[in-house]
């Protein structure tokens, strides 16, 4: 009995998991990684997602950054379920979601400090930088949506809006340049595959231990479906109980067969003319019980 419920353990996790901060930033930084790379034209636009700097003797991560002649977009992406409430000006904003209201870091703020860490690194002039925040997830915003937050559906027209050149083409390739060979890596290599890994582990385990659990079950169900198959298409190879008849009862079905009240005589033959040699009383039985009309 304790065997079979060890599948809860991989299940308790895999929701764990799922619920866990990391997995939902995964989910906004997937759906904003998809809109940049399917709706920005290459030649135009350079797109770098989940990208670490060195700042100030720690580190900076930007989860996507966009450089063309318009401008440097520095992207923070992140995930909010329910409707969101706050100002640009505070330090926590509100999240409701479920009849319950939570707190959450100003993700202006986050983006902010971004820009700022990002400015020193590229040495690139403060105008040219355009900071936004996506959130994924989220239903409305109950206050007035400062003008870079934004659901991911507008996130290219906001791009796009911005036509202004800001950078020459020489200043353009020069910053992606920077970007290169000053970043120190990502999540995006080991790290993310290592992530990724855990996410599959989990869910191969927690197929195996169903499995484990209910396979006999599962088996039985698929060879009922499947007897229930084959009786609605070949009624012939049932009994009217609905078991299944032996390869013998199956070959008796086959056979023609006579018997003669008078003559006490009875004699069965194959479909292909073939006389078979059976007991008398059998014989009868299957003339009894109509493989031919009894003479």
């Amino acid at each position: 009995m304790i065997v079979h419920t060890l599948w809860i353990v991989p299940l308790v996790l895999l929701i764990v998991f799922l619920s866990s901060p990391r997995f939902r930033g995964d989910i906004a930084q997937t759906r904003v990684r998809r809109i940049l790379a399917t709706g920005l034209e290459k030649n135009r636009y350079t797109v770098f997602n989940d990208i670490t700097f060195p700042s100030g003797g720690g580190t900076v991560h930007i989860d996507h950054l966009v450089i063309s002649r318009f401008g440097i977009f520095v992207i923070k992406s992140q995930y909010v379920k329910g409707s969101v409430s706050g100002e640009e000006f505070q330090d926590r904003w509100k999240q409701h979601h479920w009849g319950r209201t939570t707190r959450i870091d100003n993700p202006v703020h986050r983006n902010t400090l971004q820009v700022d860490a990002l400015q020193k690194i590229l040495q690139a002039p403060s105008r040219s930088f355009h900071p936004m925040v996506v959130l994924v997830g989220q239903k409305d915003f109950n206050s007035s949506m400062p003008e870079r937050v934004l659901p991911p559906e507008k996130l290219l027209a906001y791009l796009r809006k911005r036509a202004q050149q800001m950078l020459d083409g020489e200043q353009a390739d020069q910053l992606i340049k920077t970007v290169e060979t000053t970043r120190i890596g990502s999540l995006g290599g080991s790290g993310l595959r290592s992530w990724r890994l855990l996410q599959w582990g989990l869910c191969i385990i927690l197929l195996a231990g169903l499995w484990f659990a209910f396979g006999d079950q599962v088996t039985e169900l698929q060879q009922s479906m499947g007897q229930q198959r084959k009786a609605d298409t070949s009624p012939e190879l049932f009994h009217p109980d609905g078991t299944e008849k032996t390869e013998r009862e199956i070959w008796e079905d086959s056979l023609v067969c006579a018997s003669s009240s008078d003559s006490g005589r009875c004699a069965c033959y194959e479909p292909g003319g073939s006389k078979v040699n059976l007991d008398p009383e059998k014989c009868r039985s299957l003339a009894e019980r109509g493989s031919v009309l009894k003479q």
